[in-house]
């Protein structure tokens, strides 16, 4: 009996044992997890379908782009699909369980800094952990004159997962993703891609000036699985 809940299609035991012991060396051993217990989190569903279809073979939590970067490599090596997940509680647009049964969970949460809020030009920039009611702290404990629009999951979800899955809050800046500006990616192949004037050396008019200069490529990082945006302007 395997020692996995699943495992990748394509992959058998002995390989994925391998590709587990890289991840520990990447995140630690505290941050892969593949017990049963340890994946139930994972495992809830929002769509009226067998869980053991969406079962994933591991959930790992790396907590910089760096770690993404070298978790994607590895995956790239043993052929092992991943599925991203910000905090998981986007409800209404998906959850953290994986699309297919042995997909590796990419667990973001622990990429949850608010790296800036400008109360002056009314912008943020933030990792995919950051919650709706953390960026609401943020705001609050610094008296900031501005208001965030959250969805009907609350304070629980995350505003990057709920743009990139184009979800809607209830003010006239509800259109989540057209209001945002500016991404950070990481590509399959490692490669880290910023759009918008974040691709611009030094600028600092990434979160104020959304389509830089040539084709404007952030809507292919929505409903998509073209990469893993590790930051996003709103």
């Amino acid at each position: 009996m395997s020692k996995y809940v699943a495992l990748p299609k394509g992959v058998d035991e002995a390989t994925f044992d391998r590709a587990i012991a890289e991840f520990r060396n990447i995140v630690g051993a505290e941050h892969v997890l593949h017990s049963a217990e340890a994946l139930g989190p994972f495992l809830k569903i929002m769509i009226p379908a067998p869980i053991e279809a969406h079962a994933p073979s591991a959930a790992i939590a790396p907590a910089s782009v760096e770690e993404v970067q070298r978790i994607l490599a590895v995956c790239n090596r043993y052929k092992t699909p991943v599925w991203p997940v910000s905090t998981g509680k986007n409800f209404g647009y998906g959850s953290a369980a994986p699309a297919t049964r042995g997909q590796i969970i990419l667990d973001l949460k622990r990429m949850n800094r608010i790296i800036e809020v400008d109360p002056d030009l009314c912008t943020a920039l933030v990792e995919p952990g950051v919650t709706y009611q953390q960026l609401y702290d943020y705001i609050k404990e610094r008296n900031l004159p501005l208001w965030i629009d959250p969805p009907i999951p609350g304070p629980v979800a995350g505003p990057l997962g709920n743009t990139v899955e184009r979800g809607v809050g209830y003010t006239p800046y509800g259109e989540h993703f057209l209001f945002s500006c500016g991404m950070e990616v990481v590509l399959a192949d490692g490669q880290v891609l910023r759009t918008g004037m974040g691709a611009m050396p030094n600028s600092n008019t990434w979160q104020v000036f959304k389509w830089g200069y040539g084709p404007t490529l952030d809507g292919i990082f929505t409903q998509s699985s073209f990469g893993i945006v590790t930051k996003l302007g709103l």
